[in-house]
């Protein structure tokens, strides 16, 4: 996935997800020369979560999944 902001613009690599407490940590790949670690708390999951529910367009990329994967797909290979 890519990660783009004013301080960089990065492409992460979802590596290991732990467990750590109350927080899920998302780890960046080990091969990634950026090490990275995403800490989720269970109030930023559940804002997360009903941001998500709430969001029309989340919604058109759940159900076009199939659909948007297969052009990506089609586009890197042509």
């Amino acid at each position: 996935m890519r990660v783009r902001s004013k301080l960089a613009d990065v492409e992460f690599l979802v590596g290991s997800i732990e467990r750590k407490g109350n927080d899920l940590v998302v780890n960046s790949d080990p091969d990634q020369p950026l090490k990275s670690r995403i800490y989720i708390s269970p109030a930023d999951a559940l804002t997360l979560f009903g941001k998500l529910i709430s969001s029309p367009a989340a919604w058109v990329f759940l159900f076009g999944f199939p659909f948007f994967y297969m052009r990506s797909r089609k586009r890197s290979q042509g």
